[in-house]
């Protein structure tokens, strides 16, 4: 995996992926801290075609309480798609036993994690 960039290593993350669903197909965009775009706008991530049953206490979801049949985040391709734009998800985060490897959803089809620029 990618490591921060090492002006941004020990400081909270500027900025934050969103995955979310969008016509039956995962999207993704980088939300800089002036809230602009800073990757992106949806990156096509490919079908939501896979499901699962979500529970509250699965990790990601301390948030919202979701339950039932909920689209599958696509973790790996998502992580990928943000290392190749030149971010990596927030070690903290990753760190974080709440969250799914960083990622945190926020609605029944849309999740975010902090991320930091990739150092180069």
């Amino acid at each position: 995996m990618a490591q921060a960039h090492p002006d941004h290593a020990e400081l909270p993350a500027l900025y934050r992926a969103e995955v979310g669903v969008f016509r039956e197909r995962w999207t993704m965009s980088v939300i800089g801290p002036d809230l602009g775009v800073a990757a992106g706008p949806n990156i096509d991530l490919g079908p939501a075609e896979a499901r699962t049953t979500a529970h509250p206490d699965d990790p990601g979801r301390y948030m919202i309480a979701a339950s039932g049949e909920v689209p599958v985040l696509p973790r790996e391709q998502a992580v990928r798609v943000l290392e190749t734009h030149g971010y990596v998800v927030e070690a903290a985060a990753r760190e974080d036993a709440r969250t799914d490897q960083g990622w945190t959803q926020i609605t029944m089809s849309d999740w975010t994690a902090p991320c930091q620029p990739i150092a180069p």
